[in-house]
């Protein structure tokens, strides 16, 4: 798992109008973030994976923020993963309540047959929502290097 910010101050609110304010012009100074943050950024990238958008959001905003921060990033999203079912806002639930809220809500689009992929998100708070993301491209197939999240919550960015 690797976080290019903390979820905090100036940066914190800058991720929020993104996500709540429609402010998509962030997405690429934001997009340079996560880009410092993916391994092999000098090399071939693996695929990199946006975790999917809800419908409810993405009817509220029109757009799905990772996928933006992956163009942000200068590269191009593979968007394998889809939500098959609804789930709650994860703000503030416990840990186990974000684990129980994202168990079986997504589902792989494809096979992987081995490839490489990363994931990756907008906030990391628990990691429930990557954990379940990497559970099923691994049942289907695909061979998940990493997580890369644009912040994590400060408890979740210690060393």
């Amino acid at each position: 798992m690797r976080a290019a910010l903390t979820f905090d101050g100036v940066r914190a609110r800058c991720i929020r109008r993104l996500k709540d304010d429609g402010e998509t012009l962030l997405s690429r100074p934001l997009g340079t973030a996560l880009a410092a943050a993916l391994p092999g950024r000098h090399a071939r990238l693996p695929l990199l994976v946006p975790v999917p958008t809800s419908r409810r959001s993405m009817r509220r905003r029109g757009y799905r923020v990772p996928e933006l921060l992956i163009r942000g990033a200068g590269a191009r999203p593979l968007r394998v993963l889809s939500e098959v079912r609804a789930r709650r806002d994860q703000r503030g639930l416990d840990a186990a309540g974000r684990a129980a809220n994202v168990r079986g809500s997504m589902r792989a689009r494809t096979a992987g047959r081995g490839r490489e992929v990363i994931i990756v998100d907008d906030v990391m708070t628990t990691g429930a929502t990557v954990d379940e993301a990497a559970a099923t491209l691994e049942r289907a197939g695909f061979r998940v290097l990493c997580a890369v999240v644009l912040a994590a919550t400060p408890h979740h960015s210690e060393p």
